[in-house]
């Protein structure tokens, strides 16, 4: 049993090339349009990035100038002209009277500075001692015997 199944009616040459044809032009039509909107996108781009390359010039200018400025301003001479114009008689400390300090906060041992502020204070000066440690002197000694 053959069912009554119609064949398509074919398509004159004619009418099929020029349906090509049609097909061709409508790609074509498509691809000129996404090119015009991709180059749209491409040059808006390259438009922004020139703004902030612009920009990025304008603060490391800006940066550069600032971190002269501060330079100049940590100048010992400036320094002490900014000290005297606010009144204070002070001076940068000798090499010697600086204190290097660890990570926790504790001063490393055997530093000059250390020694002398603690004969100024009456301590006893231990060198090879950390100074994380705290010196027992006598007044020390006795305010532990009265608390307990």
């Amino acid at each position: 049993m053959r069912r009554n199944v119609k064949k398509p009616a074919k398509m004159s040459v004619v009418a099929t090339n020029t349906m090509r044809f049609g097909v061709i032009i409508v790609f074509l039509f498509i691809m000129v349009i996404l090119n015009l909107l991709a180059s749209s996108g491409c040059n808006h781009l390259m438009k922004e990035k020139g703004e902030m390359e612009r920009e990025l010039v304008k603060l490391e200018e800006a940066r550069t100038r600032e971190a002269t400025r501060w330079e100049e301003m940590k100048t010992p001479e400036k320094v002490d002209t900014a000290l005297l114009r606010h009144g204070l008689a002070m001076r940068l400390p000798r090499s010697e009277q600086n204190v290097r300090m660890r990570p926790n906060g504790t001063p490393y041992p055997g530093q000059i500075s250390i020694a002398r502020a603690r004969q100024r204070a009456g301590m006893p000066v231990a060198m090879n001692r950390p100074a994380s440690k705290p010196v027992a002197t006598a007044s020390s000694q006795t305010r532990r015997s009265r608390r307990r």
